[in-house]
């Protein structure tokens, strides 16, 4: 007899909402992505692609048409601050190609984003819902339900909260513990390279560490563009959101005394395109599931950006939820999986990421010796692990 066709509700449109939804639409899912934008919006926002992302993409039959917006740096070097001194380099780009199958990439999150939701609406142009704000969620029984600002209400056989680190998803499964202010401010930047020096563009990727404050900065190329992010430790943070507009002069001051790269990239920052935000994360939970419920990305493990895993982690999530509930029928049953799957690796990656923060920012060990890619994580393919 021919299984009926079944429902899934996502709550939220980034990259980990859209990325679901395009994994259950090729197994077989009728979907609805509910995201609270009325639009979805550029954000300003270089993003790592490591193997493990890239190769996630090409399971759910995305990178192809992205491979026009892909940056594919040939190394990332890591340099000494006073001098600019290469002390470190890892492998990158098509490099990572002959080494773990599948490449290293940057792109920008809004072509990202882009990419992702159009792969959705060729499956099905209705499918992405815009101007719903989940309010609240309802489990018990057969499938799930959530409550919107509007006063409407759906329901499905499937609901997954793709939310992020606020996720109202998460609240509703464990108690109200709100993020943490790690102790880290960031400021990031997206600058044309006709307005920088050429010492301030390395040839792909390049870090920078010292005690107490770290500075990352690589090419985005097809948009001509150098992502900078900048981080120091600070010891309060009240502000909130993505887009807190920032002065210039207060990293330029942080880090004049480091080499003349990092110091002619903060000079061609001009305070209309510089963002400050605080860095918060959330400790790791028991479950990411509940009945017919399931947490994704950073609604599950929100973790600090040092290892480049954010992004990666969240499409690893999203096919292997959809390979569990290809191969088990029975949603609750297969979403026990998912969480038997995914929350190891994704509590792994919540502490390995502060501990990474601690190593770049002088606290604890060499960061050389312990990253994402002596970790391992690149070579993780969540279309073939064993379910």
């Amino acid at each position: 007899m021919r299984r009926r066709r079944r429902d899934a509700l996502i709550i939220g449109a980034g990259i980990g909402g859209l990325a679901c939804a395009l994994a259950l639409q090729r197994t077989g899912w009728r979907v609805r992505v509910c995201e609270r934008a009325f639009e979805l919006e550029e954000i300003g926002a270089g993003l790592t692609l490591s193997p493990n992302a890239t190769r996630a993409l090409g399971w759910l039959g995305a990178i192809d048409s992205l491979q026009s917006v892909l940056s594919l740096p040939p190394y990332q070097v890591m340099e000494d601050p006073e001098s600019g001194r290469e002390i470190g380099r890892f492998t990158r780009g098509t490099r990572a190609l002959e080494e773990y199958g599948a490449a290293y990439a940057f792109v920008h999150r809004a072509d990202l984003q882009a990419g992702l939701a159009a792969a959705v609406r060729r499956l099905d142009p209705d499918a992405i819902l815009l101007g719903r704000q989940c309010v609240q969620v309802h489990y018990g029984g057969e499938g799930a339900a959530a409550a919107f600002a509007d006063g409407s209400e759906l329901r499905a056989d499937l609901l997954v909260g793709c939310d992020g680190i606020r996720s109202r998803v998460r609240a509703a499964l464990h108690a109200d513990e709100s993020p943490r202010y790690t102790g880290y401010v960031a400021w990031r930047a997206l600058v044309p390279y006709a307005q920088l020096a050429d010492t301030a563009l390395p040839a792909g990727s390049a870090v920078v560490y010292g005690p107490r404050k770290v500075m990352v900065r690589y090419r985005v190329e097809p948009r001509r563009l150098l992502n900078v992010a900048a981080f120091a430790q600070r010891s309060a943070w009240t502000e909130e959101g993505w887009n807190v507009r920032a002065d210039p002069a207060e990293p330029q001051a942080l880090f004049a005394d480091w080499h003349a790269g990092v110091r002619d990239t903060l000079a061609a920052l001009s305070s209309d395109a510089l963002f400050r935000w605080g860095l918060f994360d959330r400790d790791p939970i028991d479950a990411y599931v509940r009945g017919s419920i399931a947490l994704l990305g950073d609604a599950a493990h929100p973790m600090l950006p040092f290892l480049g895993q954010g992004a990666a982690l969240a499409l690893e999530d999203a096919v292997v939820l959809a390979r569990v509930l290809e191969n088990e029928p029975a949603v609750p049953e297969a979403l026990e999986r998912y969480d038997a799957l995914r929350r190891p690796r994704g509590t792994e990656a919540v502490l390995e990421s502060r501990a990474a923060g601690r190593r770049l920012h002088g606290e604890e060990g060499d960061p050389r010796t312990r990253n994402e890619q002596t970790l391992d994580y690149f070579r993780y393919d969540a279309g073939a692990i064993e379910l």
